[in-house]
């Protein structure tokens, strides 16, 4: 078995980013790869040696039709981001470059770390004149910031209104990097647009979505997570850039614990109907808001927030309706709120 491993530095994104760069590097080169998070560092393992004669493979990862480029790079002009995709194709097809990324051995060379590529790296909007507004210094060793580009470009999911933006990243737990490429360019396709609800009900439209697509690459026994959280960022619009805005962690672990049985995944089926419906038709953000509130924190109290919402709707007389919740369904999710 073959370890790689990514210290993690205190930049929740870009670390991230990076050990999903290397794991694809390694799964292209290997032919598989496995990603976990171990608390200190990220860890990627292959059966395989590298075989250097598929590097030309990685070009596949940096085609220009990724949308994610304008994304992650969201902070640079699109002729620096040209520039920097011939620079990374060229630099992700020598050999002897990737030796040294697999050895974890750094030339010395610094780049500029890009706001959008971490969205904690700054405290954002810093003054309300846009005029004033500078983008902190924060300066990486060029390998680890293609490898990080590399990464993001790759697995992270992003949506956008025309006031935010937010980029999703799943968290691996052991993780198949093949998996968690499918799942994202999956969810890519299942979720359309910017929740009408805010940024935090468009990251539990996605949570919801993405529960379901672990479920899909079972193969086989029971059920077993494969991501372990959703690390989610947010940039807001201001101006010729985007600026960060907040992040945070969305937990999975209360839809783990329903996807695996029938009636859980029954709720779980009711709220991306709800979640997906609420997105687009004006009217309903109470509700979108309270669902998500109560996915990601599910206690009693946002359950009943939720549930007196819900019902409220249903008995409304022009109001679109999302029907009742089978009887053993909402049993299931009951059994798994927290009682305080």
């Amino acid at each position: 078995m073959n370890r790689y491993l990514v210290p993690k530095t205190g930049w929740q994104f870009l670390d991230l980013a990076k050990a999903y760069g290397l794991g694809i590097v390694v799964h292209t080169l290997s032919k598989g790869a496995i990603i976990a998070d171990t608390g200190s560092y990220y860890e990627i393992r292959s059966k395989n040696e590298p075989d250097f004669s598929e590097l030309p493979k990685i070009r596949g990862y940096l085609g220009e039709d990724i949308d994610e480029w304008g994304n992650v790079l969201a902070t640079l002009s699109k002729a620096r981001i040209k520039t920097l995709r011939e620079d990374m194709v060229e630099f992700f097809t020598n050999e002897d470059n990737i030796e040294q990324v697999l050895r974890l051995k750094l030339n010395g060379k610094s780049v500029t770390l890009p706001q959008s590529l971490e969205l904690g790296a700054s405290k954002g909007i810093r003054k309300a004149v846009l005029s004033s507004y500078s983008e902190s210094q924060v300066k990486i060793p060029a390998e680890e910031f293609y490898l990080a580009v590399l990464g993001a470009i790759n697995i992270s999911v992003w949506k956008g209104s025309k006031d935010y933006v937010v980029a999703v990243y799943p968290l691996p737990l052991d993780t198949r990097v093949g998996d968690v490429y499918d799942i994202k360019h999956k969810l890519k396709k299942s979720v359309k647009g910017f929740h009408r609800a805010g940024y935090f009900s468009t990251v539990a439209r996605i949570a919801v979505r993405l529960v379901k697509e672990e479920k899909e690459l079972m193969r086989g026994g029971s059920f077993l997570p494969k991501i372990g959280g959703i690390l989610y960022g947010v940039m807001m619009r201001t101006g010729n850039q985007p600026k960060p805005f907040t992040s945070g962690l969305f937990p999975l672990d209360f839809l783990h614990s329903l996807i695996g049985t029938l009636e859980g995944e029954e709720a779980i089926d009711k709220w991306i109907e709800i979640l997906d419906r609420t997105s687009y038709i004006k009217g309903y953000e109470d509700i979108a808001m309270a669902l998500s509130k109560f996915i990601a924190e599910p206690t009693l109290e946002n359950y009943y927030s939720y549930i007196r919402l819900h019902l409220r709707n249903e008995l409304r007389s022009n109001s679109i309706k999302f029907g009742s919740y089978d009887a053993d369904s909402l049993l299931e999710v009951l059994k798994n709120v927290e009682v305080s």
